[in-house]
């Protein structure tokens, strides 16, 4: 049996490296005691966990180093962790809080002071904001899950489940245009210090980034993904927020992983989250009964308290202005939790109904912003893997007409990991609008069969896009390591089909010309990518880049211009909706200045709610 040679020095619970010292098996080392699960947060000891395995099986001089430094990195019970700042509601006067502790530590508030770049002596003043965190008790979330590598790396057997202390706090009445840093936990055990800015009174040019799919799951996930974050923020330090739409994991379903979660906000996007809030919603991957998605973040949850039918998780569809653009954040996610077309996929209650009412009473309440911007994991659109799904069909049929009638300009999507532009889309004809695409540059011929799988297959980028009469869609591919590939003009002609017999077999699609809408840069960067979007006075201007190592040099890789010529339209919220007099069955009407419908007989408001 392989022998390691350490001391543990109990009195200040650190381990140390010596050339005297005890000689221990490992067995005996892995029955240790003098560091119990108990005393330490969740990921500090699964980190030590980790490391103590490693250096039982291989006990050099590396894998000892690194077990000193997961003991000296052990914190304490009663630490926060998984912390993270999310827009909710008005972002020049509000900031919204989630963060995690172990099961029975409900202490907590957040801390927050007007200044950039705060140490831990700033938060000892007058002038401190302080919020108390509302706090509930999760459910047994799922540990390991199904990940083979941490079962291996740790120890940690597959279902293992734990409960935690989920935190939440909104803070209000804040300074726009100011910058400020923050803290949560309460004496004696605070997290580490965050900032972010308040939009300011008369927003002029400002940037945000969006990221998506990083699929945690094992370490070089983990990695690729802290590779994009940390390239990010040094790339674009200016960046007020970041969109984040969905996929954070890859273990979904009742067999989720906190583990995989849990790495997401203490080391994948810890570069991020400390220096900007997220702008989160889930993806099909984020999927579980556990309800992880809601227990860690903490944005506004309008929509759901005025749906009859609750999507799964809170605070997923929501709406915020920033600037001159609204953006509009939701989830096709639950499509199927009313009434929908299970053989054809031809109409969705909940989206035709549910989301579409508050896309319009979203754009109606704002309609003097120069952009409408939209934000979801799934694709109306898209060029890989995910185009011959089943539900595309569906979100297209359901949503096209929203998308038209609220005039949206941008559709910011994830889903497919492949850098796709696409469009302006006429959301009739399903054809690009005739004038709407400018400036590209040909840097290649397009979509040559010699070329490999990753190459750009429209040969194109950079590009203006005019969205007075149609809808710019676009994929930034992936900010982690799970990569699709882009099909080529021959393989979507072949996977075309008017046929709804086979349709629906994960093999076709049913967009006639479907390449033609691909007018821009569309390829494979075979690397972790983010965009910055700055909005400008006339444009909102793109910029893609890869994240090239770990120091955070990056490639860009395309800019582009995203313009509208003419103001938007108000949204009626009842625009051709008149009362009829007789009300059929399904039929909308107006009463009284609301909306209603008529369903099995029984009458509902415009969001499924039963009136009497």
């Amino acid at each position: 049996m392989k022998k390691i040679y350490f001391f543990f020095v109990a009195s200040c619970l650190s381990l140390t490296l010596s050339a005297a010292t005890q000689e221990l098996d490992p067995a005996q080392v892995l029955a240790d005691t003098l560091y119990a699960a108990a005393d330490y947060t969740v990921p500090s000891y699964t980190e030590f966990l980790i490391a103590k395995k490693a250096a039982v099986a291989d006990p050099t001089q590396t894998k000892l180093q690194a077990l000193v430094d997961k003991v000296a990195a052990l914190k304490s019970k009663e630490d926060p962790y998984n912390m993270v700042a999310t827009i909710n509601g008005d972002p020049k006067t509000q900031m919204a809080f989630a963060w995690f502790t172990n099961d029975s530590i409900e202490n907590g508030a957040v801390q927050i002071v007007a200044k950039a770049n705060a140490n831990e002596a700033d938060f000892e003043g007058e002038n401190v904001i302080i919020v108390p965190a509302a706090t509930k008790r999760t459910k047994q979330l799922r540990y390991v899950g199904i990940c083979s590598y941490m079962v291996v790396a740790s120890g940690i057997p597959v279902g293992v489940k734990y409960r935690y202390i989920s935190h939440k706090a909104l803070a209000t009445d804040l300074t726009p245009g100011t910058t400020y840093s923050w803290r949560v936990g309460y004496a004696g055990h605070w997290s580490d210090i965050a900032q972010f800015r308040t939009e300011d009174e008369n927003q002029g040019e400002y940037s945000f980034l969006i990221m998506s799919d990083s699929h945690i799951m094992n370490r070089t996930y983990v990695e690729e993904a802290r590779r994009c974050a940390k390239a990010a923020v040094k790339t674009v330090p200016e960046a007020r927020f970041c969109c984040f739409p969905g996929d954070f994991v890859e273990d979904g379903t009742a067999a989720n992983s906190e583990w995989e979660w849990e790495r997401w906000f203490e080391e994948a996007m810890e570069p991020v989250i400390k220096k900007m809030p997220m702008v989160p919603t889930d993806g099909n991957h984020d999927d579980s009964p556990c309800l992880n998605y809601t227990y860690h973040f903490n944005t506004d949850n309008y929509f759901n308290l005025n749906v009859t039918s609750k999507p799964q998780f809170d605070g997923i569809t929501y709406s915020f202005v920033y600037g001159d653009v609204l953006f509009l954040v939701f989830s096709m996610q639950d499509y199927w939790r009313e009434s929908y077309d299970q053989k054809y996929r031809s109409w969705s209650v909940y989206l035709s109904d549910r989301v579409t009412y508050w896309f319009r009473q979203q754009c109606h309440n704002n309609p003097d912003t120069k952009f409408r911007v939209s934000l979801a994991h799934y694709n109306l659109f898209s060029g890989s893997d995910h185009s011959t799904d089943d539900d595309p069909p569906l979100f297209r049929k359901c949503m096209l007409p929203t998308f038209k009638e609220c005039e949206i300009d941008v559709a910011l999507q994830g889903h497919d990991h492949t850098y796709e532009v696409i469009g302006p889309v006429d959301p009739d004809k399903l054809t690009v609008v005739p004038g709407s695409v400018t400036d590209t540059v040909r840097v290649h011929p397009e979509d040559n069969s010699d070329w490999g799988h990753t190459d750009n297959k429209t040969g194109l980028t950079g590009g203006t896009y005019k969205t007075d009469d149609g809808t710019f869609y676009f994929i930034g591919a992936t900010c982690g390591h799970k990569r699709y590939y882009p099909h080529s003009r021959k393989r979507m002609e072949q996977e075309y089909t008017e046929d709804l017999s086979v349709l629906f077999d994960n093999k076709h699609h049913n967009v006639k010309n479907y390449f033609d809408l691909f007018t821009g840069m569309f390829g494979q960067p075979e690397a972790p990518t983010f965009t910055k979007i700055t909005v400008k006075e006339d444009c909102l201007e793109f910029n893609s880049y890869t994240a090239d190592d770990d120091e955070g040099n990056v490639t860009l890789i395309n800019t582009m211009r995203v313009v509208r010529t003419k103001p938007h339209t108000v949204t009626d919220l009842h625009e051709g909706v008149e009362r009829p007099k007789i009300v059929q069955e399904g039929e909308k009407y107006i009463q009284n200045g609301q909306l209603f419908i008529l369903r099995d007989g029984r009458t509902f408001n415009a969001f499924g709610q039963e009136v009497k």
